[in-house]
């Protein structure tokens, strides 16, 4: 067996997950299921004994409650789903304190994120720091375009959280002033807006987007390096276009070409790219398309060989990860990077 410690709010999110225990890794089907899991600290006597301790970053306190004694054969993991933006590191107590970490960023030890990218022969390809993305056909499949001439309305937005640090709030009503010009609006779901999508239903909400709409919002609730939600794989999986906002490099996500990015075009350019792409069919199909016959996306927990629970079982079995020795001696900058872009201030 390994042994796992939560040492921190083991019942809030994303370790509420975690359960206690070998049964998640049971339940997802991994490889590695002799994983245990539990936030009793005295379970194997003393928590030294433990092969991994996991932090979760958002509730990491200095002033108490840490471990006083650790073993060289431990790995303390530093974990983090939220982004860096709403919760940095503050301090740099931390430096020189974690030997792994498991977050959502893409240089992370494990991975804690939304999205799987599989190529034509099903094989998982990303995302990654440094995509190589294959050359995109020009040809769209008949029965995709069947389903795009079926779109009659511009924009979703589907959000309950309407006070960001990113401003997503202010930045949609940009947008939406710049496309009344063209006749055209964003529709609002959610506490947002006027229109209900609540979560039990959201297998219909996206099929409305996908029958009804040529973009949907991706918007992330804060911009943070490599930050980006389960929200482009709501568009791709539906035969929409994603409209982007966040920190990260796109990229690393996404060929270029199939996606709108909002904090580079702006809410004016990006209004106008909408409205030729909508007036012009053909743009729309050939233009963001392209990929389909290349690339699948997926929600990382869909399948065994993605699903971050299972990788992280799966490390504590590698006897060479465990035995190599490693620190992260400045896991303050590592993880507040500052995003490429500094003044979006003008968008509102």
């Amino acid at each position: 067996m390994k042994y796992i410690l939560l040492w921190t709010k083991p019942y809030s999110s994303p370790f509420n997950y975690l359960g206690s225990g070998c049964n998640t890794f049971i339940r997802r089907n991994c490889h590695w299921t002799n994983c245990y899991v539990t936030s009793d600290r005295s379970y194997l006597g003393y928590y030294t004994e433990f092969e991994a301790i996991v932090f979760n970053g958002p509730w990491l306190n200095i002033k108490y409650d840490i471990p006083k004694d650790r073993s060289t054969r431990q790995k303390y993991v530093y974990t983090n789903v939220e982004s860096a933006a709403n919760y940095p590191l503050r301090t740099n107590f931390w430096n020189g304190y974690f030997n792994w970490t498991w977050t959502y960023k893409l240089d992370s030890d494990n991975r804690w994120g939304y999205l799987a990218i599989r190529n034509a022969t099903h094989h998982v390809v990303g995302p990654q720091v440094n995509m190589h993305w294959t050359n995109l056909s020009e040809t769209v499949s008949p029965e995709i375009i069947q389903i795009l001439k079926r779109k009659k309305k511009a924009a979703a937005w589907f959000s309950s959280n309407c006070y960001t640090r990113s401003n997503r709030e202010y930045l949609v009503m940009k947008i939406q002033d710049e496309l009344q010009r063209f006749g055209f609006k964003v529709d609002i779901y959610g506490a947002c807006g006027k229109l209900d999508c609540p979560k039990n239903i959201m297998d219909r909400c996206l099929d409305v987007l996908e029958n009804n709409y040529y973009f949907y919002f991706a918007f992330e609730n804060a911009l943070s390096e490599d930050y980006v939600t389960e929200k482009i794989v709501y568009a791709l999986q539906h035969n929409t276009v994603p409209v982007v906002y966040g920190g990260a490099n796109y990229t690393r996500f996404m060929p270029d070409g199939i996606y709108l990015d909002a904090l580079k075009l702006g809410p004016k350019k990006l209004a106008e790219v909408m409205h030729r792409s909508i007036i012009f069919p053909e743009k729309y199909y050939y233009n963001f398309f392209k990929w389909k016959k290349h690339y699948s996306y997926h929600l990382r927990h869909e399948s065994p060989d993605t699903d971050d629970y299972c990788q992280f079982c799966a490390m504590l079995n590698n006897d060479t990860l465990m035995s190599t020795k490693s620190v992260y001696n400045h896991i303050d900058t590592w993880w507040n990077t500052k995003i490429g872009y500094t003044d979006y201030s003008n968008f509102f």
